[in-house]
């Protein structure tokens, strides 16, 4: 039986923030990946890999990304600075120990 990888965990606000926004506009779209990653020419596993943050995308894929999903690159950017905004405003949890 294969083992299953361990997911990695985007450590960066950044690549958080850009696959934290892409997934919540995608769901207000009402668009699946596999529809998202059609409509942008793109693999599945790509957008799954940027909603993760994985990967950060090229500002010519996020600027395709956007196209897709009918709004502009700016709003992506400004959502993407706000949700950054409000990790930096959220308490740290108490560390156990």
């Amino acid at each position: 039986m294969q083992r299953r990888q361990r997911q990695i965990q985007p450590t960066d606000l950044r690549a958080k923030a850009t696959g934290v926004v892409v997934r919540e506009l995608r769901d207000q779209a009402g668009l699946s990946q596999e529809r998202l990653s059609a409509n942008c020419g793109f693999d599945r596993t790509y957008i799954s890999r940027v909603e993760r943050g994985i990967i950060n995308p090229t500002v010519s894929r996020l600027w395709m990304i956007a196209d897709a999903l009918g709004i502009p690159l700016s709003q992506v950017a400004k959502r993407m600075e706000v949700w950054i905004v409000d990790q930096d405003r959220t308490p740290m949890k108490p560390s156990r120990g």
